[in-house]
């Protein structure tokens, strides 16, 4: 993985140069090799339960929050983040934790993941997703920790995600619920992008940072 590829990513300043920018980092990502997916799969997970050890330090946190063993993560496909090691070494330090499922106008629900759950896949994602019982977010909080998916986030904390929409519905919903919440994106290194590198809309919401092999990283919002 290059350190200076963000240089050659283009800027999104409109819809047309924001889908420049997704196949650009897509393609990116399909060149990483096997192994360097793996070791940034392990790497991230290390990132993660450290900062689960040492507690919160993005942003304030509640102390019932700080005490919740609720963690929404996610399903990785390669070439994305793999999280095919954090999620069972997250079940296995007793988080509770449960991954998206799609549902109709762009909404998610949550079901509970562990080792072996079923998976079958999804009718409006090209994804898979655990077979259970499907929680609305409301009824599992608080979170301890959001883990947001996405392509890259630029220093500000203006993520870019698939361009379905799904998980800044949720976000903006969370965030009236649970204000304080723990929402990091999860990436590799070089997905963090310079200042301005990704336009936000109105319906855009920025993350205070994300977890990446090799740091966790604080944006800087504007």
């Amino acid at each position: 993985m290059d350190p200076s590829a963000p240089s050659s990513i283009p800027q999104a300043s409109s819809s047309a140069l924001k889908e420049e920018l997704r196949r650009a980092l897509r393609e990116r990502r399909r060149r990483l090799r096997s192994e360097e997916q793996q070791a940034a799969a392990a790497a991230l997970a290390g990132q993660v339960l450290d900062w689960l050890r040492n507690g919160p330090s993005a942003v304030n946190s509640t102390e019932s929050s700080a005490e919740s063993s609720v963690i929404a993560a996610y399903l990785s496909t390669p070439p994305e983040p793999g999280t095919e090691v954090l999620l069972p070494a997250l079940v296995e330090a007793g988080y509770d934790v449960v991954v998206p499922v799609c549902e109709p106008r762009y909404q998610l629900s949550w079901v509970r993941w562990r080792p072996g759950v079923q998976l079958a896949k999804s009718p409006r994602a090209p994804l898979w997703e655990p077979v259970g019982e499907r929680s609305h977010f409301e009824a599992l909080l608080p979170f301890r920790l959001v883990l947001v998916p996405g392509l890259a986030m630029d220093e500000g904390g203006n993520r870019i995600g698939q361009g379905g929409g799904y998980y800044d519905r949720f976000l903006a919903q969370l965030m009236l619920e649970q204000p304080e919440v723990q929402q990091l994106g999860y990436l590799y290194d070089e997905e963090i992008l310079p200042a301005g590198s990704v336009e936000a809309t109105p319906l855009d919401m920025p993350l205070p940072g994300a977890f990446t092999p090799a740091r966790l990283y604080h944006s800087s919002p504007r």
